[in-house]
This record gives structure tokens, C-alpha cells and sequence, in this order.
């Protein structure tokens, strides 16, 4: 079998990570997940990718919601770093995250190689 992330990866399904997820009194943090490996971003079901712009605070379930500092990659840019931002206070950067690396895929989507967080509350929004 492939290694290529494009063909293996971890579905993230998860409703409340949608950049129209407002404010919940659970606040969600992905320092608490374990990752590893690539993932790809589904919204009941759809293929979805992260935002590259910033999104509003107390969105996609928590205080801080990450978004990706950078333009998503082409298929020919292969697997590209990018920088993580976070919104807080009126600073769409106002908490910068660790990097992560995103590829583009046939097919019309994105993997993610999602790192732990370096700050609470803060989750990777889609």
C-alpha cells in the first residue's frame, strides 16, 4: 500500500469544528487529542478544508479557533509546512500554534499532518 498521505489518512468528522459553530459552554482544546499521522476535514459527512483566513473568535468550538496562516498547496507543491494562527483579542495571529503540513490531493481535497496545539483552548477549525 501507499504511504502517500493522500490515501492514508484519519477521517476528522467532527460538526462542532465548522467555522459557523459559535460559542459552547463545552470548550473543546486539541492539546488533549493524540495525533498522529495525516487527516482529512468532513463536515456531516462533506469534504471540507480548513479556513485559510482568519475566523472569528469563540468559533468551531472553543476560544481560539486555529486557521491555517498561509495558502493551501497545489498538487504539484507536494507537501507544503504552513503556519497555524489562532484569533484572540482583536489579532487574527494573537496566538501563533505549531506548524503543520498540508498536501493537495486528486480529487479536490486537502490532508492535514495536524501537531498538538501549544496552547488551550484552541482547535483545528474546518
Amino acid at each position: 500500500l501507499s504511504s502517500d498521505p493522500c490515501y492514508s489518512y484519519t477521517v476528522l468528522d467532527d460538526p462542532w469544528r465548522a467555522t459557523d459553530n459559535r460559542y459552547t459552554f463545552s470548550l473543546k482544546c486539541d492539546t488533549d487529542v493524540y495525533w498522529v499521522g495525516w487527516y482529512r476535514l468532513f463536515i456531516h459527512g462533506q469534504s471540507v478544508q480548513m479556513p485559510d483566513t482568519c475566523v472569528d473568535r469563540l468559533s468551531c468550538g472553543t476560544h481560539a479557533p486555529l486557521w491555517l496562516n498561509g495558502p493551501h498547496p497545489r498538487i504539484e507543491d507536494g507537501v507544503v509546512t504552513r503556519d497555524v494562527c489562532g484569533h484572540w483579542w482583536n489579532d487574527c495571529c494573537g496566538f501563533r500554534s505549531n506548524p503543520i503540513r498540508v498536501k493537495a490531493c486528486p480529487g479536490n481535497y486537502y490532508v492535514y499532518e495536524f501537531v498538538r496545539p501549544n496552547f488551550c483552548y484552541g482547535t483545528y477549525c474546518a
